[in-house]
């Protein structure tokens, strides 16, 4: 649930940065903590803050730009 409501979110980002990705991921667990939305499962407060760990690492790392190595225009 967490993992999907993530994922779907993040594609709406126009410009995913380290900042926008934490308050999104965030945003996203407080509000489904705050409409008790886990008060049936087994998680604990311990593994949700741990996942959302997880997801913003991955998000980072989906999102991260990467550094142009095209050799041909290095000049030396």
């Amino acid at each position: 649930m967490m993992a999907d409501s993530v994922e779907a979110a993040s594609r709406a980002l126009k410009e995913p940065s380290e900042e926008s990705i934490n308050n999104l991921v965030d945003k996203i667990i407080e509000h489904k903590l705050m409409r008790g939305q886990f008060n049936n499962s087994n998680i604990t407060l311990k593994d949700i803050t741990e996942s959302a760990v997880i997801f913003k690492a991955m998000l980072k790392s989906i999102y991260h730009v990467r550094v142009d190595y095209d050799l041909s225009k290095k000049t030396m």
